[in-house]
């Protein structure tokens, strides 16, 4: 029987990194996926014939540099670019303005309909320049070791940098950042900005992944999170990356093993992690075993019965992770436009007040008719997508709850296609009567088929107190309770979205840790 050094259970693109960086290091790994495909929620698939998505998600904005340096990404195909996607923002009315990485050309674009806004934007984002330093420093760096039972002069050492970052931004600045902080996201754009489909679009990425609308507080953070960390564009979307980790991890001599599903992690005669059996029977051993599934899956499934401490299991359970984000995939038969004009990248939202609205129902298990939207057009940069001259539009469709009280029968998935394509008739009229196939994904869809923990594309809530110790504080440095297993997915620091950033901090604690 072989032995390896590392067993990562699942091949998303957090499981490839963390899989990847061990190998290169000289360990043994073997990845085992459950799904026939690797990826994860960034496998890029077939939902008609002739019709693919690029992954569950679009943004990749925040796709790690350091990472895609460190694997020589770029050497197996993976086209990284520094700047983040143009993204259109719509409004009802037939207006759109589009963001891009250049502040200034944002500005002017801007300008066209608010002077007032064009330079409130200049200065939203002086602000932002201004705090990234030490945003980007607590997010791309392991969570410090706040256990003050266990201090130690280097931890101690480490909060005290952080502490010195946040002076060094000035007083002026310093007290701004804690002022907002706590602030729900309307008010804080309210403050700066007049426009209302301006002030919707910026804020609806502090609203993704998260059991809030815009009067919600703390929702800010998620907005300033957001902004310091996006700061990149993979060419090809999510599936691309992928494609340049499996190469990469291919490679370095990770053993990749698809259809495997794991059915227990397997523990040894001093209860601690030593491989795992798959559905079947077959069991592997290993040293250590990293697990990129969400949290709640991989201790509450993943371990027979009374096999973890109560206070594990009982922090585990708490853990919210009520998906609020559903995804609808069309093909059309005609090249889309919205608002008038060929956009790879739009968001919806029109008005705080109507966001608000589309939340209000989630409370009561209910379902919005008039969802905002996050629409990726990625035929119109690969149209090998597609039939020559058709597209595909892959749309996330966010304040649809998991726990739907009328269930996600096939005639309520069916239901929220409708109220999907309603709405995107206001920014595309007509496109209705070129739709070939539509395919509808609830979040108890994504539950089944990617093992998403209550359909949570992030494999748990972004908001302040599941941030920094994230899942647990237990867990939040990627080791947890359970010797030799660690935790290396979007449940763990930094968080969810495409950024290989969980996945490879995670590697770095494993080769730290000691057997």
């Amino acid at each position: 029987m072989s032995k390896y050094d590392v067993i990562v259970i699942g091949g998303g693109h957090n499981g490839l990194t963390t899989a990847t960086i061990l190998a290169t290091k000289g360990k043994k790994v073997l990845v085992v996926e459950k799904r026939d495909v690797l990826g994860g929620i960034a496998a890029g698939e077939e939902f008609h014939p002739g019709y693919s998505t690029t992954g569950l998600l679009h943004d990749t904005s925040g796709v790690r540099s350091d990472v895609v340096k460190s694997l020589q990404l770029e050497k197996h195909g993976l086209l990284f670019d520094p700047n983040r996607a143009d993204v259109a923002i719509l409004a009802k009315d037939g207006k759109s303005v589009v963001i891009k990485s250049d502040v200034s050309a944002s500005a002017a674009a801007i300008s066209e309909f608010s002077k007032n806004d064009a330079e409130a934007y200049k200065g939203y984002h002086e602000f932002l320049k201004k705090i990234s330093n030490v945003i980007n420093d607590l997010m791309d760096n392991p969570p410090p070791n706040i256990d003050v039972e266990n201090l130690t002069m280097a931890s101690l050492v480490v909060l005290a940098k952080k502490g010195m970052k946040l002076k060094g931004l000035g007083n002026k600045t310093m007290l701004e950042l804690l002022k907002v902080t706590p602030m729900c996201v309307r008010d804080f754009l309210d403050e700066k900005f007049e426009t209302d489909f301006l002030k919707a679009g910026l804020a609806a990425p502090a609203l993704y992944g998260s059991y809030a609308g815009p009067w919600s507080a703390y929702s800010t953070i998620n907005l300033l999170l957001w902004e310091c960390a996006s700061r990149s564009n993979v060419k090809g979307g999510p599936q691309a990356l992928v494609s340049a980790l499996q190469k990469a991890a291919e490679q370095a001599g990770v053993e990749i093993r698809t259809g495997s599903e794991v059915e227990r992690i397997m523990l040894d005669e001093t209860g601690a992690a030593g491989g795992v059996r798959l559905k079947g029977g077959e069991e592997l051993v290993a040293t250590k075993v990293a697990a990129s599934c969400t949290p709640k899956e991989t201790f509450l499934n993943l371990f027979d019965d009374f096999e973890i401490e109560y206070d594990l299991d009982y922090w585990i359970g708490k853990i919210r992770s009520r998906g609020t984000t559903a995804k609808v995939n069309l093909a059309i038969s005609k090249s889309v436009e919205l608002n008038g004009q060929a956009v790879e990248y739009a968001r919806t939202g029109n008005s705080f007040d109507e966001m608000e609205k589309a939340f209000d129902p989630v409370k009561y298990r209910e379902v919005t008719d008039s969802p905002f939207l996050d629409i990726h057009i990625p035929t119109i940069s690969n149209p090998s997508l597609a039939p020559e001259g058709h597209s595909v539009v892959s749309i996330l469709v966010h304040q649809i709850p998991y726990n739907f009280d009328a269930g996600w029968s096939e005639d309520a998935k069916k239901k929220l296609g409708e109220d999907v394509l309603c709405e995107l008739e206001i920014y595309s009229p007509g496109i209705s009567n070129s739709l070939v196939n539509m395919e509808v994904l609830s979040p108890a869809d994504f539950e089944e088929r990617y093992s998403l923990t209550e359909g949570h594309t992030y494999h748990g809530e972004h908001f302040v107190d599941q941030l920094i110790t994230r899942p647990i504080p237990a867990c939040a440095r990627y080791s947890t309770p359970v010797h030799g297993l660690f935790l290396c997915g979007s449940g763990s620091h930094p968080g969810g979205g495409i950024t290989c950033a969980p996945g490879s901090m995670a590697a770095s604690e494993i080769l730290k840790s000691k057997g």
